[in-house]
């Protein structure tokens, strides 16, 4: 266990590496002798929403957030045992996600001046933002109080993980205020809070702030494909993108918590948690059958020809033309048909189970590029309607984002509390 673990930490490392290379280079690039293909810059001749975009949408389209809260609420046994890897999961892919975006636009420094100063309600790009910003912010609040007894508890610890449970726990502020004797009573009722343990009102809070954060998830996801669908791109213009989101979020999510769950418990040796891959396994089931019938009449209303010729012509191109490879193979063969039969006939092995999950991840990683280059083949955002192949410094930076989201929850696996919440 320790050799691989070394292995995975290297090999993350350096991925993460190679990805602020990658986005160092497509800002800077070096003179080179020999010309790279095609400029991955929003001037460049070309796709101009290229892969950086199209990844910035998968990391923020995994919907273990709206998952996470939606069991808190509802008061699923099943799933609580998971609301922490959910939640964490969540912060890091938007996090990551963000980030890549930032990458993709450049200037992100004007932000903030435009969001306080010239703030556009009309924008659905403005919204997107707004959603995505206060569902982080949600999330980050919401696991604060999912963490803090047990942190306050790991705050008793000596070294690097007692330092980082007393400070995330906020303990060292109750301590502060236990240590001066102040005669104020909130202060003291603040300070009793901050230094012991007490369950069953951080549940209660965390549950109520689920809510907001579950409405603030679906606001999101539905709001980003809302952006697409106000765009006059003809594959993109469609009313039923925001809901496809939706469900594509849904699914993808609960693929990676099936994931996450089993290599998780696996590794710390531990079968706590698998009690939740049965309603894990129906969520993943009933949204890939829905997806699927999405999918179909997507392709029927947006591509019939008698509606919108240019949208038409979309939709042939990625059926039967420059993209029909991934979308049969693996967006529609491996990522939901293949996986539907497989749950539905030994969907309560672990194996087939985890099998099913890392084609769903495909298919929904390949779904998101296709997306994003076939809808500008036949009238693009700007510059030329050119399939392009991905630039090298893409994919470094690809690869570092995927890589930098893994290690991430390694170390948070490492330095928090991560198994699951009994009554105290």
């Amino acid at each position: 266990m320790r050799a691989i673990e070394t292995v995975f930490v290297s090999l993350t490392l350096a991925l993460t590496a190679l990805g602020f290379v990658g986005a160092y280079l497509m800002h800077f690039p070096p003179p080179l002798s020999v010309e790279l293909p095609v400029e991955p810059y929003e001037s460049a001749f070309g796709v101009p929403w290229r892969y950086l975009v199209a990844l910035y949408v998968f990391l923020v389209l995994l919907g273990t957030a709206a998952i996470a809260s939606a069991g808190e609420v509802l008061h699923i046994k099943e799933i609580e045992v998971i609301v922490k890897d959910a939640v964490v999961i969540a912060i890091l892919s938007i996090i990551v996600g963000l980030i890549t975006i930032a990458f993709d636009l450049e200037r992100i420094e004007r932000a903030g001046y435009a969001t306080l100063g010239h703030a556009n309600p009309t924008s659905v790009m403005y919204w997107m933002i707004m959603f995505y910003i206060l569902e982080l912010i949600f999330l980050i609040v919401e696991s604060w109080f999912y963490f803090r007894s047990d942190l306050v508890k790991q705050s008793e610890l000596k070294g690097v993980k007692g330092a980082v449970g007393k400070i995330l726990s906020l303990r060292f502020i109750g301590d502060y205020i236990q240590n001066r004797y102040f005669t104020s009573s909130a202060l003291n009722k603040l300070a009793k809070y901050l230094t012991t343990r007490d369950k069953s009102i951080d549940s209660e809070v965390a549950r109520s702030i689920g809510i907001v954060a579950l409405i603030t998830a679906v606001l999101a996801y539905s709001n980003l494909g809302a952006l697409f669908a106000a765009s006059y791109i003809p594959l993109w213009h469609d009313a039923i993108t925001p809901i496809y989101f939706v469900v594509t979020a849904i699914f993808g999510g609960a693929a990676i918590l099936v994931i996450a769950t089993i290599v998780t418990s696996w590794a710390t040796s531990s079968k706590e948690k698998l009690s939740a891959l049965p309603v894990l396994r129906k969520i993943l089931g009933v949204s890939l059958a829905i997806a699927l019938l999405f999918t179909a009449w997507r392709a029927v209303i947006v591509g019939y020809p008698g509606v919108n010729h240019f949208a038409a012509i979309s939709v042939a191109n990625l059926m039967f033309g420059s993209y029909a490879l991934n979308f049969w193979i693996v967006e529609v063969l491996l990522g939901m048909v293949i996986p539907i039969f497989l749950l539905l006939l030994r969907g309560n092995s672990i194996k087939v189970l985890l099998t099913s999950s890392v084609l769903v991840i495909a298919g929904v990683f390949t779904y998101r590029f296709d997306f994003i280059f076939a809808g500008q083949v036949v009238k693009n955002i700007s510059g030329l309607s050119l399939p392009t192949p991905p630039h090298p410094f893409e994919l470094m930076f690809i690869l570092g984002a995927l890589a930098l989201v893994t290690f991430a929850y390694y170390a948070v696996y490492k330095l928090l509390p991560m198994e699951v919440e009994h009554a105290s």
